[in-house]
This record gives structure tokens, C-alpha cells and sequence, in this order.
């Protein structure tokens, strides 16, 4: 996959009792698969990262980096690299988030 076709950006999810939570309702959202038991939080983490993989409307793989950490004693924050084959489904992934 080209890195032409990557997008980042960053969300701020609002309060959420853990980074667990924030990253169950995250993969959840998307429909994604997690890679590698990236979805299992370790306990008091204050950042994690959580990767994804997935294959989207029109057989367009994609891959997905979560990079979460706590903005404060309850914000999550969260920063979204989307990679696939197609820039329009990237664009499609993070739009997924922001209305989510």
C-alpha cells in the first residue's frame, strides 16, 4: 500500500471510564479486526496503540493505527493513521470517525 494513500489526524474522544473502553468503542465503530492482540489495554496505561486491519466496500484493504492516550484524568485522545489502497476509502475511514 502507497504512502500517497495514507491520512492522519486527531480526534479527541471526550471522557471515557478507561483507554480500554475508548478502544473497544473505536474498533467497534470502524468493524475492524485487531492484529496481534493490539486491543488488549494493560492496566493504569496512560497511551496505547492498537492496530487494525480490514477490507472495505469494493474488496480495498485497509490498515489502521490507534494511538490513544489520556488528555487530562478522564479525556481520551486519539490520533487516526489510516493506509489503504485507495485514498477515497482513507478519507472515507476518517469521516467514519469524526461523525461516529
Amino acid at each position: 500500500m502507497d504512502a500517497d494513500c495514507e491520512r492522519v489526524d486527531e480526534y479527541g474522544l471526550g471522557p471515557r471510564e478507561s483507554l480500554a473502553e475508548a478502544v473497544n468503542a473505536v474498533i467497534n465503530l470502524l468493524g475492524m479486526q485487531p492484529c496481534e492482540g493490539t486491543e488488549v489495554v494493560p492496566n493504569n496505561s496512560r497511551s496505547h496503540t492498537c492496530l487494525l486491519s480490514g477490507v472495505y466496500i469494493g474488496n480495498v484493504k485497509v490498515l489502521v493505527r490507534l494511538q490513544f492516550g489520556l488528555d487530562g484524568p478522564k479525556d481520551v485522545a486519539m490520533k487516526l493513521a489510516v493506509r489503504s489502497e485507495d485514498e477515497a476509502v482513507s478519507d472515507a475511514m476518517h469521516e467514519i470517525v469524526a461523525s461516529g
